[in-house]
């Protein structure tokens, strides 16, 4: 099977399965209010989604997290991979900061506000820094979130530069920030024409980041010691292009 039928098959095999389980998972979740009804079925179709592309993976570090702990978890951003493969592999119900776009989807929508994500509105400034607070709140409440502080996907395997968004963030419910990188997902299933390739993934969990010493005159400290982390296992040709402090981006 070639690559770009592979993505396709892989692709149609999750949405077809996300609209014939959706509506009775939906269902079962006004009945019991458990958010779990809905993570687990994900997990495993998320799963077979992948084993049908010729997609393994293998996660490092988890021994570093404490289980009572909530965090916030801060990734590289290789490929549309990325969250699913965390989300079975960090083995929490975690939630997502997650593109708006995302929540116009009818059959995503509910399940994505359900397990507590919150939507992003980069292009208005007074939206997502609301988001962000709203997400400081589930934070403070126990709900550990999943984001990227590059804001997209990489064009070509690099690190692009950081936003502050996510940051403040951490500071503002003080969580501890734990850095992940995530390896190999640029070659299996890169940005542009949809194609998956065979291969295999490695998802690395690094030691959590108190914030608590921070305060929002070192963000840009901690910034680059989150990012110091995320590519110190990356290849020099990905990590190389970090950028100087005064390049990081506001949101």
């Amino acid at each position: 099977m070639g690559d770009r039928a592979r993505g396709w098959a892989v692709l149609a095999f999750w949405s077809l399965s996300l609209a014939v389980i959706a509506p009775p998972l939906f269902l079962l979740f006004l009945l019991v209010r458990h958010k779990r009804v809905l993570y687990a079925p994900a997990r495993a179709f998320i799963r077979v989604g992948l084993r049908l592309g010729g997609v393994r993976f293998e996660v490092l570090g988890l021994e570093r997290l404490d289980p009572r702990q909530t965090y916030l978890f801060l990734s590289n951003h290789q490929s549309l991979l990325d969250p699913l493969i965390q989300l079975v592999g960090l083995k929490r119900d975690i939630a997502f900061l997650a593109k708006k776009e995302l929540f116009r989807w009818p059959l995503l929508n509910p399940g994505l506000y359900w397990i507590d994500c919150a939507p992003i509105d980069r292009s208005n400034r007074e939206r997502a820094i609301e988001s962000l607070r709203r997400a400081a709140e589930k934070l403070k409440r126990g709900v550990s979130f999943l984001a990227y502080p590059e804001g997209t996907r990489t064009p070509n395997g690099r690190l692009l530069p950081f936003r502050k968004g996510v940051f403040f963030l951490a500071l503002e419910a003080g969580v501890p920030i734990v850095p992940v990188t995530i390896l190999g997902t640029y070659e299996v299933m890169p940005k542009g024409p949809l194609r998956c390739r065979p291969g295999h993934v490695r998802v690395l969990v690094h030691e959590p980041i108190p914030t608590t010493s921070y305060g929002v005159t070192a963000i840009k400290t901690l910034m680059a010691d989150v990012r110091r982390a995320i590519a110190s296992v990356l290849p020099e040709s990905a990590a190389s292009g970090s950028p100087c402090p005064a390049r990081f981006t506001s949101m």
